[in-house]
């Protein structure tokens, strides 16, 4: 999506007002019994690359609704892995004149509650950092793109530079069930 710069400018001063930055507990919030949200990439090739690991998070948040955003124009039925999961689309009703999220949207995604928001994008995407930052969710992670406060609490490097997409995408992976406490094995963690 093309974001007006100005609509930019003014988003980010606004949420650095609205955020609530308090320190918060990654596993207590890993533990909750609230929703998952999950943003994916806009880009059609890493898209699918990406929703391969939705079983992950599956896994990584149990007994919860995994709520998965996508922007770009994917038939979700075509994919198997999205296909299973809730399945959240913006239409053109949904955003303000500057594309960004309008206010309803976001109550209705934060309606039932959200314990974790994670951005699968590996590039900076505005309109998925603006979900990011507007839903409320205690523990925000992206992978580093240089977005930072007040989108993200947490980002996480994974060398995309020298990877392949599967090999980046199972690093994070491996990262997040770090970050619960029940990682098969120790990756690498630069934050």
């Amino acid at each position: 999506m093309k974001i007006n710069r100005f609509a930019e400018k003014f988003a980010r001063y606004r949420y650095r007002l609205l955020i609530d930055d308090r320190r918060i507990n990654f596993r207590e919030c890993f533990e909750s019994s609230k929703d998952c949200l999950v943003l994916m990439p806009s880009d059609m090739n890493i898209l699918l690359e990406a929703a391969s690991k939705l079983p992950y998070i599956a896994e990584l948040f149990p007994n919860r609704l995994i709520k998965i955003m996508v922007t770009s124009n994917i038939d979700p039925r075509s994919h198997e892995y999205i296909k299973r999961f809730t399945l959240i689309k913006p239409g053109d009703r949904d955003l303000t004149r500057f594309s960004l999220p309008k206010k309803s949207f976001i109550d209705n995604l934060k309606r039932t509650g959200l314990s974790v928001c994670v951005d699968f994008d590996f590039f900076p995407n505005f309109f998925n950092s603006s979900i990011a930052a507007l839903t409320g969710a205690p523990v925000r992670i992206g992978l580093a793109k240089g977005m930072g406060l007040p989108y993200y609490n947490l980002e996480l490097n994974v060398g995309r530079e020298n990877a392949t997409l599967k090999v980046a995408y199972q690093a994070f992976i491996d990262m997040l069930f770090n970050l619960k406490g029940e990682g098969p094995k120790i990756a690498s963690c630069e934050t």
